[in-house]
C-alpha cells in the first residue's frame, strides 16, 4: 500500500511540473536595431499567447524609432539597466505573490524605477501588484483585454520616452 501512495505522489509531482512548464514558455529572443534610434527598449518576459500578442504589438509600434531587445525573463540578471531608456517586464504571477526571482533580483539592483514598466499576468486582474516601488499593470490573460493592456503599456512607454517619438 505504501508503494502505491509513493507512486501516486510521484505521478502527481510530474504532472504538476509539466503543467508549470507549459505555463511559462520562452520568448523568441531578438535584437532589432534602427538607424538614428531615439531610444533603447528592453522587453523581458516569458511567453504565452496573450503576452506574445501584446509583445508583437509593442514591437510593431516602436521598432521604427528605437532599438529593441527581447530577452527571456531569466536573462535579466545579465542586463545592464543603464543601457536602456525603457525596460518592459512581462511576467506571470503565480499564487498572487510569487514573482519570478530573476525579476526580483533585477529590480533590487535598480537605483531608479522611473523607466520600468511591469505587466503581470494573473488569474485575477483586479488585484494590485507592486514590487520594489514598481506598480504593475495586471491582466488576466484574456484576449478580450489585449487592446486595453496594449494601450496602457504604450501610454507608460510614451511617458518615459517623451519627445523621442
Amino acid at each position: 500500500m505504501r508503494i502505491r501512495s509513493e507512486q501516486c505522489i510521484s505521478v502527481l509531482a510530474i504532472v504538476a511540473l509539466a503543467f508549470l512548464a507549459s505555463c511559462t514558455r520562452n520568448v523568441k529572443e531578438t535584437q532589432l536595431t534602427t538607424e538614428n534610434a531615439k531610444f533603447n527598449l528592453l522587453i523581458a518576459g516569458d511567453s504565452s499567447d496573450f503576452k506574445d500578442g501584446i509583445r508583437d504589438r509593442i514591437i510593431a509600434r516602436y521598432r521604427n524609432n528605437g532599438n529593441i531587445d527581447v530577452v527571456n525573463i531569466d536573462k535579466l540578471e545579465n542586463i545592464k539597466p543603464e543601457d536602456y531608456d525603457v525596460i518592459l517586464i512581462m511576467d506571470t504571477c503565480i499564487g498572487c505573490e510569487d514573482f519570478n526571482w530573476s525579476m526580483k533580483s533585477f529590480l533590487d539592483r535598480l537605483e531608479d524605477y522611473d523607466n520600468v514598466v511591469l505587466l503581470m499576468t494573473t488569474g485575477y486582474s483586479h488585484y494590485e501588484y507592486s514590487y520594489g516601488g514598481v506598480d504593475a499593470i495586471t491582466a488576466a490573460s484574456r484576449i478580450a483585454d489585449e487592446e486595453e493592456i496594449f494601450t496602457r503599456l504604450s501610454e507608460e512607454i510614451d511617458r518615459i520616452i517623451g519627445d523621442a517619438l
